[in-house]
């Protein structure tokens, strides 16, 4: 005979220690992959761009780079803090810091607006820097038809 499994209207999940792990794990995961395409946008404008820029564009390149920089040292402290939750969460998953619960998830919600605004901050970090290198190439680009 078959049962019937009522369908639950909101997961136990949500709230759960487990679940403020699996995100500070999301988290982690995602700011370190930020570091590479940081290291890789870094690169791409000292190496490849600045060389090409005319002054107002050069002054941006350079703004941008000294951005990047600030959002790498951001992200490093950043992901320490994550990291330190992530091991307090995993203690009290373990029913180490049973009493201190409340503090962990009021920490965690702090963390997620930090986490938010520093993907926000490198999102449009991101598109200014695609933005500089698209129009670099298409001038670049008007050059060389010119020439030839």
């Amino acid at each position: 005979m078959k049962r019937i499994i009522p369908i639950q209207k909101s997961s136990t999940f949500t709230n759960s220690v487990e679940h403020l792990l699996f995100k500070t794990n999301k988290w982690m995961s995602e700011i370190e992959f930020i570091e590479v395409e940081q290291n890789f946008l870094k690169e791409l404008l000292s190496e490849h761009i600045i060389s090409l820029c005319e002054t107002h564009n050069f002054q941006k390149a350079k703004l941008l780079l000294n951005g990047l920089e600030h959002e790498t040292k951001l992200g490093k402290v950043l992901l320490a803090s994550i990291k330190d939750h992530n091991i307090n969460l995993s203690l009290l998953i373990e029913n180490i810091y049973l009493k201190r619960e409340d503090n962990f998830r009021n920490h965690h919600e702090s963390l997620k607006s930090e986490v938010i605004n520093y993907l926000d901050n490198f999102k449009y970090l991101k598109e200014q820097v695609f933005e500089l290198v698209l129009f670099i190439m298409k001038k670049e680009k008007k050059q060389k038809l010119l020439t030839s």
